[in-house]
């Protein structure tokens, strides 16, 4: 895809970031499912209670990227399809998917919307 950066490397993750959480029983995919919708809640009010433009986009990219996981975990018996290996050259980073960018890019958002709000208060 990107020489040195980016590969298509489909893989099965039953964990959140890194495969960590990983469930392999009913019971645990079940409460990993649970618990992150509570989660996805909690970023849906945050952003409906967000005041700054630089917030409300942050935590609805955040919230996207969440609720496209909770869809593939619901579709596929609990797991999400990743399918973008990332890596600096030969060094290997880690597999994701676009709902993960968006995760990510929410967080980095939201990161320099308060750096932002710090520096002018």
């Amino acid at each position: 895809m990107i020489a040195g950066f980016a590969d298509f490397r489909p893989a099965w993750n039953n964990g959140v970031s890194f495969s960590l959480l990983a469930q392999s029983s009913d019971t645990g995919r079940y409460l990993l499912i649970a618990v992150l919708t509570v989660i996805s809640i909690a970023v849906a009010a945050m952003a409906w209670r967000a005041t700054k433009a630089l917030a409300a986009a942050g935590f609805g990219l955040v919230l996207g990227g969440a609720l496209g996981n909770l869809m593939d975990r619901l579709q596929y018996g609990g797991a999400v399809f990743d399918f973008l290996a990332l890596h600096l050259g030969s060094l290997p980073l880690f597999v994701c998917n676009l709902a993960d960018i968006w995760i990510s890019a929410g967080v980095v958002l939201l990161f320099f919307g308060f750096a932002v709000e710090k520096v002018h208060a």
